[in-house]
């Protein structure tokens, strides 16, 4: 099958296009840094594009003519809610006005779970109101209704939504933490209870490879996790045990207010604070999703590929 990916040189999209030339597909890598797709570019067709760009889009699609598009482009890391929106709302809307005017039979959209971990229920589900904690989530909330519009115009639209994303070499967020546990710069705070679940990258692509042939995909929204979710004290300990490092000291919950002013420490703690849980029945029920991917070994092998760097 022809595949083409946008944001292929980003942890996700890579990873898929990995797996996407493991099983023989013909793939179209696009991106702004095609040098990031390393020994994948003898393997694959890559071509710049910048998904601000409708006119680049439109010809990209047309020369091309690919069965399935998968949108992973994505801005993540900023402050600037004008640079998010231009990106991840309008960026996205160009690449769906594309392909409906091309006629690119289906597209499967990497959103995320930031468009409802506003709400409090535990777990969350897929069916809750929008409701967002950041400008990354108020900008992804932003593109899923333009999703949802072209969906009602015709336009086959898969929408994952991952949770919080690990693996080798996640660029975000798992190496700054793996480094300041190892230091024991983050403390668990009183019990270190609070819920956290995960899903390890290969599980997410394994979903969205899952949208190549089930018409399923393509109807509602579906929540990707990993099957276990660890409390955050076994978390620490587990990324602390598998850097042979000395266990996460513990603090009293009313001591934890004089960390929160430490750049980068504060806002970690502050983000372990709340149960992170959500439901998988749904992908499960349609889909009949299994994570292959234990918490447990892909931790392992995500928190080992940080030393092997050092």
């Amino acid at each position: 099958m022809k595949v083409l990916i946008t944001g292929a040189t980003g942890f996700i999209g890579k990873r898929l296009s990995e797996r996407l030339v493991q099983e023989r597909h013909e793939v179209i890598c696009t991106g702004r840094l095609l040098s990031k797709l390393d020994k994948l570019l003898n393997r694959v067709k890559a071509v710049y594009l910048d998904i601000e760009d409708p006119a680049a889009l439109r010809d990209i699609l047309s020369k091309e003519k690919p069965e399935i598009l998968f949108h992973c482009a994505a801005l993540v890391n900023s402050s600037s809610l004008n640079a998010l929106m231009r990106i991840n709302r309008d960026g996205t809307r160009n690449v769906f006005d594309a392909c409906a005017k091309e006629g690119i039979g289906r597209v499967v959209y990497l959103s995320s779970i930031a468009v409802i971990s506003g709400n409090p229920q535990v777990p969350l589900t897929d069916g809750l109101p929008y409701s967002a904690t950041n400008r990354y989530g108020e900008s992804k909330i932003a593109a899923e209704r333009i999703a949802l519009a072209y969906r009602k115009k015709g336009l086959k639209i898969s929408i994952i939504r991952p949770v919080m994303v690990y693996g080798e070499h996640e660029p975000h967020l798992l190496g700054l933490l793996s480094r300041l546990i190892k230091w024991r710069l983050l403390p668990v705070v009183g019990l270190g209870d609070n819920k956290l679940q995960l899903v390890c990258v290969d599980n997410v692509v394994d979903v969205m490879m899952l949208a190549l042939g089930r018409d399923e995909a393509y109807d509602g929204t579906y929540i990707v996790a990993d099957k276990e979710a660890l409390t955050i004290r076994e978390f620490f300990k587990f990324i602390a045990k598998t850097q042979g490092a000395k266990p996460p000291f513990t603090i009293p919950e009313k001591l934890a207010s004089f960390f929160e002013p430490i750049p980068f420490i504060g806002n970690r703690l502050s983000f372990f604070k709340k149960d992170r849980m959500y439901s998988i029945e749904r992908i499960k029920e349609r889909l009949g999703y299994v994570p292959k991917i234990s918490v447990y070994d892909g931790l392992k092998k995500a928190v080992l590929s940080y030393e092997k760097n050092v």
